[in-house]
């Protein structure tokens, strides 16, 4: 009897973590992102973007304000000759109670062959029928200097 408890007790499955599998979907459509501006894939930029998107550029502080401005910046970007891109990576994210948004804190670098940057960002994600999508992004330049 008690063998066939213990047997019950192994074969069912662990209680799902929510705030994990949020972690999860954010990291992996940040990823996602990441790989877009890598591959010069501005369909794919714009996958990671949610209605209402605004963006704070990091070195000049500018607001890109719209999924379609953000998507056109890094189409026009893709263009320029020498354009390295950016890769963001997440260092926390955070998930509300309830769930209606996640932080994500991280740090990022990028450029092109005649200068590089880094820095911090910030990023607020929410929940829609698609998937995780970004609100919004603030970037802060804490490091500009040639390649």
């Amino acid at each position: 009897m008690r063998l066939a408890a213990l047997l019950m007790i192994m074969a069912t499955p662990a209680a799902a973590n929510p705030e994990a599998e949020i972690r999860a979907a954010i990291v992996a459509a940040r990823a996602a992102y990441n790989a877009a501006i890598a591959n010069r894939d501005a369909d794919g930029v714009r996958a990671a973007l949610g209605e209402g998107y605004v963006g704070i550029a990091g070195t000049g502080g500018e607001a890109i304000i719209g999924a379609d401005a953000m998507t056109d910046y890094f189409a026009r970007s893709f263009k320029v000759p020498g354009f390295l891109g950016f890769v963001r990576t997440p260092d926390v994210v955070t998930v509300a109670t309830p769930p209606q948004r996640a932080v994500e804190r991280g740090h990022w670098s990028g450029g092109s062959l005649s200068a590089r940057f880094s820095g911090e960002y910030f990023a607020v994600w929410v929940p829609t029928p698609q998937g995780w999508k970004l609100r919004s992004e603030t970037f802060v330049t804490l490091g500009n200097g040639a390649p």
